[in-house]
């Protein structure tokens, strides 16, 4: 039974269905209730749940040239209709009914942050905003809902940063590892000055970025050794993002990265297809990753943004008056997001170790200077490299 979400009546109580807790394909996703506040439905599964990163996304950046055509008249006639449906709408009457497609599940921080935005519209302009949420992938993995926001066929998407970066090359930045140090650096590079050139940016891909959100610190999870240095990662055959970035950084530390959509994770775990994964110590909680990982080390490789995207398609019918509250509801929804994710950040460390996980803290100084071939290997990211590192000095 499938069912969809909706932020339509501030009274709709909440449904909420069982998640599977082996990371199984999107499949038995909700599709077809209409809610708002704290609602979830049947989620496809812990696989697609909880984790930023999508399937295959390579060469999604072909499809760019031709989205973009045509690209100034779609956004004359979406100005235009904009322009006068201020005065033709009612007071109350729904003028914008928007798709919001996500891969993370109904109990995942993210949720609670969208169920947010759209309590804060329906606040500042009662009615005026219909925005149905996709959870675990119902709308395609990350790099689909990313390609599907592009071309103008989905409104909004919240994906991880890797992903946009095949539109907006720029973005691969946030791939490189050991980057930034803790949260505070990374608040004073995505709120200052370079996070708003390169949300910017974002415009010759014809979509607009609204946010920066966050993923988190990505950490290692296997279930052959605990692991103390770059030593005890040889050999490993590690599930990975389809980034060629993040395949280089395991690669330069001698483990096998295998690129795998976090669907198929926890099986390939299971069955000895794979050594370990790597995630944000709380998405490795919801995602189950404990049940077949038993060693965690805490390496925060490397940070992942989300994205939250737009298409330009949506963006230009909304009036001036409206794109401004709805940036206004969207920033208090972004705030909100980063403190559900780092409260849950805090908790996960005890509560893997609950949940009888050996946890190491390696010195993260080794590994970053192991993996130092991957700067060598990309070297158009070296001038924004730099630039962020002064911005944190």
């Amino acid at each position: 039974m499938k069912k969809r979400f909706s932020f339509v009546s501030m009274m709709t109580a909440a449904v909420i269905f069982g998640l599977t807790a082996c990371g199984g394909a999107a499949g038995q996703a909700p599709q077809g209730t209409t809610a708002t506040g704290p609602q979830s439905g049947a989620a496809a599964g812990q696989g697609a749940a909880t984790e930023q990163d999508g399937a295959e996304a390579q060469g999604a950046a072909g499809s760019q040239g031709t989205a973009a055509d045509g690209q100034e008249a779609e956004k004359a006639g979406a100005g235009a209709a904009a322009e006068g449906a201020k005065d033709q709408a009612p007071a109350g009457e729904t003028l914008y009914k928007w798709k919001l497609g996500s891969v993370d599940s109904t109990t995942n921080p993210n949720y609670k942050a969208f169920q947010h935005l759209g309590e804060l519209l329906n606040e500042k302009a009662p009615g005026r905003w219909e925005i149905t949420i996709y959870p675990d992938s119902q709308l395609g993995d990350g790099g689909q809902q990313v390609e599907s926001v592009q071309m103008g066929n989905l409104e909004l998407a919240a994906p991880n940063c890797s992903l946009v970066a095949n539109y907006v090359p720029d973005y691969g930045v946030f791939d490189m590892p050991y980057l930034f140090a803790n949260e505070e650096e990374v608040d004073k590079v995505l709120d200052g000055a370079i996070g708003e050139e390169l949300a910017a940016k974002a415009e010759s891909a014809n979509m607009k970025m609204l946010g920066w959100w966050e993923v988190g610190f990505r950490c290692l999870a296997n279930d052959k050794c605990a692991v103390d240095s770059p030593a005890d990662v040889k050999g490993l055959r590690i599930r990975v993002m389809s980034n060629e970035q993040h395949q280089a950084i395991w690669s330069s530390l001698g483990a096998d990265p295998v690129p795998m959509s976090l669907s198929d994770a926890y099986v390939a775990n299971q069955n000895g297809t794979i050594d370990g994964q790597e995630n944000p110590l709380h998405s490795l909680v919801a995602n189950s990753t404990y049940e077949v990982c038993h060693y965690i080390a805490v390496t925060n490789h490397v940070y992942s943004p989300m994205c939250m995207i737009m298409s330009n398609k949506a963006w230009v019918s909304m009036t001036e008056e409206d794109q401004q509250i709805f940036m206004g509801c969207l920033k208090e929804a972004e705030a909100y997001q980063k403190e559900l994710v780092r409260e849950q950040k805090a908790k996960a460390e005890q509560e893997l170790k609950d949940k009888g996980c050996e946890i190491s803290y390696p010195d993260i100084q080794l590994f970053a200077d192991q993996v130092q071939s991957v700067y060598d290997a990309y070297p158009q990211f070296s001038d924004m490299v730099e630039r962020i590192h002064e911005a944190v000095r």
